[in-house]
């Protein structure tokens, strides 16, 4: 089952009546989002692009010891960190967003310049290298 999108929460949010819809909800929407883990999420998407984890360290320009131990679960990644990995996979936006929120890191934002920029490069299919490259062109930290 494809999780809900934040709109179609809201919209479910926004028509409860009582307290027992909110304790259902709560428990479905738990278990939604506490089913996978980001290093599991991270590895389901590696498997259906026929990625290596090498690989997929190498083209999200991580250090490969601090990358073998986000995907192996012994170190939470940062907000960049996440990106870097779904923009290496060459997920689209909408998956960046779910593995963002699986890592508890923030979704991105388009009305905060930097995100709207990383998000035009997810669009666009850009390497994290090209991301960082547009990034620091227009005065905005790297990933």
């Amino acid at each position: 089952m494809e999780p809900k999108t934040t709109d179609e929460l809201m919209k479910i949010l926004n028509s409860m009546d009582g307290l027992s819809e909110l304790e259902a909800y709560a428990q479905i929407t738990v278990k939604e989002t506490s089913d996978t883990t980001f290093p599991e999420y991270i590895g389901h998407r590696m498997e259906d692009a026929g990625m290596s984890l090498s690989q997929l360290i190498c083209e999200a320009q991580i250090q490969r010891n601090y990358g073998y131990q986000i995907l192996n679960g012994t170190k939470k990644p940062g907000r960049d960190k996440v990106i870097a990995l779904c923009m290496a996979l060459k997920l689209p936006v909408s998956e960046v967003q779910r593995a963002l929120t699986i890592a508890q890191a923030g979704v991105l934002y388009p009305k905060h310049r930097r995100d709207s920029i990383v998000i035009f490069c997810i669009n666009n299919g850009m390497s994290v290298l090209e991301t960082n490259d547009l990034l620091d062109q227009l005065g905005e930290a790297i990933l």
